[in-house]
């Protein structure tokens, strides 16, 4: 089995779209969003209100594979073990594991059924490991140019080689979908869906690498356009992990919010970030501050203030307030961050079922800016082929 059941409802004027996803006997309604339990506050009581699916997150090094494989290392399927028994409903909720190779070298045979096992094990849909640091190397520089670089070919072949065994490899004995991995690497588009597309896969998850989805709207609109060429967009699912949230400068304090807006883009469910921001070497330590999803003005407060916290801070909120009136804690924000999103995930698939403009809704958020207005515009899907 490589596809899911997928039944979607799109908007008339931009790419939002609500979808039915069926697989592994569970039910996904998107826009979704999804949550990795080790990312919060363990004192962070998400609100029972906030419906999310689940995922987790792992890197593998070389040596780390070894030693698991040798069986001298129980920490990584320990750890998955653990992050699972902390899901919300994970009994009726979605679950995915994502899983990365972090070495340049193609993993073996043996170590890609390594990870695609625990990846199966742990996931309704199964995503295929991710390879980024190969990924990172599959163009040359352009001699004379200090940006410029060309694809090569070699390396895309050994990609598809990758790709078509860790294929082979969850679908014996298999009884779920297969999510398709899709680099941020536009001009492999083609060649990628049409290797997913004939296996049957419809379901795909894409890196941001921390940018944000505006940022990516052109590769987001072509891998569209390949989903489209292929006759599988309206039977489809993309995930993304890694999303940026925009722009912080120094002295900002309202920083539009540029990652709720990707599911006008065609992201159906929006994951974690498990990639760190690391500062260039030598930057001042970044100030105290919170930094808080407002829902209503699409927009993230970044203050230092308690009264201001106080008086932005959101009713509907499950998370105790005082988690965010002293010391910055990054996992208090992202708890209340991805409950916030969840919320207004709710609100969209709400306004989706009843056909209500979207286009309305979203030019009336505050912090939604006109030159964003026009890429989720400029980004809609209208003909089939």
């Amino acid at each position: 089995m490589a596809g899911a059941r997928i039944r979607s409802v799109p908007d008339g004027d931009l790419q939002y779209r609500r979808q039915e996803v069926k697989a592994g006997g569970k039910n996904l309604v998107t826009p979704a969003k999804t949550v990795d339990p080790e990312k919060n506050h363990p004192l962070a009581r998400i609100s029972a209100k906030a419906e999310f699916s689940n995922e987790m997150y792992a890197g593998l090094s070389k040596a780390r594979l070894n030693n698991c494989i040798g069986g001298n290392d129980a920490s990584f399927s320990n750890q998955l073990s653990r992050t699972a028994g902390k899901f919300r409903n994970r009994e009726k909720t979605m679950q995915f594991c994502f899983l990365e190779f972090k070495t340049e070298k193609m993993p073996t045979s043996e170590e890609i059924a390594f990870a695609t096992d625990h990846a199966y094990v742990h996931s309704d849909i199964t995503p295929i490991p991710m390879l980024s640091s190969f990924m990172d190397r599959l163009t040359n520089p352009v001699r004379g140019s200090k940006t410029a670089r060309t694809p090569f070919e070699p390396k895309l072949q050994r990609f598809e080689g990758y790709l078509a065994e860790a294929i082979e490899t969850i679908n014996q004995l298999n009884h779920k979908p297969i999510m398709g991995y899709v680099p941020d690497y536009r001009v492999f588009f083609s060649r990628l869906v049409k290797l997913y597309a004939k296996n049957g896969i419809n379901t795909f998850y894409i890196d941001a690498h921390l940018s944000n989805p505006i940022r990516l709207s052109a590769s987001l609109r072509a891998l569209l356009r390949e989903l489209n060429q292929q006759g599988i967009l309206e039977t489809s699912l993309i995930h993304m992990i890694n999303p940026g949230t925009g722009r912080t400068t120094k002295d900002s304090t309202s920083i539009p919010a540029k990652d709720v807006l990707g599911f006008g883009l065609g992201i159906d469910s929006m994951g974690e970030r498990h990639k760190a921001l690391y500062p260039p070497a030598g930057a001042a330590k970044p100030r105290n501050f919170q930094k808080l999803f407002d829902k209503d003005a699409y927009r993230y407060v970044k203050t230092s203030s308690p009264a201001e916290t106080k008086s932005f801070y959101p009713a509907d909120s499950g998370i105790d307030m005082a988690l965010f009136l002293g010391e910055s804690d990054y996992k208090a924000q992202n708890a209340f961050n991805s409950e916030q999103m969840a919320l207004e995930s709710s609100r969209l698939r709400r306004r989706l079922e009843a056909s209500r403009s979207m286009l309305d809704y979203v030019e009336g958020k505050q912090d939604v800016q006109d030159a964003d207005v026009k890429i989720l515009k400029r980004a809609k899907i209208h003909d089939r082929k």
